[in-house]
């Protein structure tokens, strides 16, 4: 066998062997409220973490379908681990092809095996001052930061404005995270694991070669000289990013189907004519439907990976309108996964209202990751739509 294709393989093997640790654990991610450490240090040792960084230092250098398939078994198991899987996974696409060989040099010069991203691009408030060799950040807020309880080194946003107040360019940062403070304020509904707390910066210097032009990025103008001569490093920046925040609700409603399958012997019918659910026409058009749509959802998913992998291979950077429409099928897929969702409860009784039902936390989990604004249905497809309809986008980033 092709050994690059054995790597692909094994790693997805090596997420479908978690799934049920993880189902066995997601009680105590809930309650802990992040990911345990026998899962973060089973995930390294298989190097989940690593499938998208630089073979130079460390990484397994696969594509974004092996990403893909390997984070929707992750979160099969468990929402909030295979959140948090896709996001540290793709922030080390996103270092890796946002910033200088110097800055990699000194991220992975010690331990990369225990080097993990954590980080976010919109800050909720940045007072930076330019000084001599970086910038110093006065003072700076950044919400829903996942993984920050188990990251080594952090990302961050921030907006630069000219004299007349306007934002001329949104830089992009990479610093230690020690020299952050987290906020313990991740008090939520669901994807509780993740950790996802709102983390501060007061007067902390950034040297100048930690800091890259996020918009330059975003358009395929990379500052990583070092990797270009690697296909993987010519991916298409923001759908990578929002792909990755859809994947685990694929394998959230992979886990209700299982849920919802494995129920059926047990549950007895009433007021259907039969003596079990599994037995009546309602509950076979519900369970069809609901994996087709499912099934429709993971198409749209894995062939946008696909088609990210074949740009990245032509070492072409996605075109605009691909990337508008990336969106919009990221959108649309996680439309069709809240409709699974709604058949599989409206054929599951009142039973999952008890405290315990696998399904709660799938309901929990899925909704808080389904109301995420990036992947809303209506914003990305409203935005293909005007592309269709010969009119420029509304999306300030694609």
């Amino acid at each position: 066998m092709n050994t690059a294709i054995e790597k692909q393989s094994t790693i997805i093997e090596s997420a479908r062997e978690m799934i049920v640790s993880l189902r066995e654990r997601a009680k105590e991610t809930e309650e802990i409220r992040r990911i345990p450490e026998a899962t973060i240090k089973e995930l390294k040792e298989k190097g989940l973490f690593t499938m998208l960084r630089p073979k130079r230092y460390g990484g397994l250098e696969l594509d974004l379908r092996t990403y893909s398939e390997a984070v929707v078994e992750i979160a099969r198991g468990c929402a909030s681990t295979g959140w948090i899987v896709a996001l540290c996974g793709i922030r080390e696409l996103m270092v890796a092809e946002s910033f200088s060989e110097k800055a990699h040099d000194e991220i992975f010069s010690e331990n990369p095996e225990d080097v993990l991203f954590a980080g976010v691009y919109e800050p909720r408030k940045c007072v930076v001052k330019k000084v001599e060799g970086g910038y110093l950040i006065e003072e700076g807020y950044w919400m829903f930061c996942s993984g920050s309880l188990h990251a080594t080194w952090g990302y961050f946003g921030f907006p630069i404005y000219n004299e007349e107040g306007v934002m001329v360019d949104q830089k992009l940062m990479t610093l230690p995270f020690k020299e952050l403070e987290i906020i313990d304020d991740w008090h939520t509904l669901g994807l509780r694991g993740t950790g996802s707390n709102s983390v501060k910066m007061t007067n902390v210097f950034v040297p100048e070669h930690r800091v890259t032009s996020f918009n330059e990025a975003l358009n395929g103008n990379f500052e990583s000289t070092h990797l270009r001569d690697i296909a993987l490093y010519h991916t298409a920046l923001f759908p990578g990013l929002i792909l990755s925040l859809g994947l685990s609700g694929l394998g959230v409603l992979k886990n209700a189907l299982d849920i919802f399958k494995e129920s059926l012997p047990y549950r007895k019918a009433a007021h259907m004519g039969v003596e079990y659910v599994k037995d009546a026409a309602s509950t076979h058009a519900i369970l069809a439907e609901a994996t087709l749509k499912v099934e429709t959802a993971e198409h749209y998913f894995y062939n946008l990976a696909n088609e990210l992998d074949r740009w990245a291979n032509e070492k072409k950077y996605m075109e605009p309108q691909a990337r508008v429409k990336a969106l919009a099928d990221i959108g649309y897929a996680n439309k069709l996964l809240k409709e699974a969702l709604d058949l599989l409860l409206s054929g599951s009784g009142s039973g999952f209202v008890y405290d315990g039902h696998p399904m709660q936390r799938v309901i929990r989990d899925f909704l808080t990751l389904h109301s995420h604004r990036s992947l809303s249905p209506i914003i990305t497809i409203e935005n293909y739509g005007r592309v269709l309809a010969g009119l420029e986008t509304n999306a300030i980033r694609y």
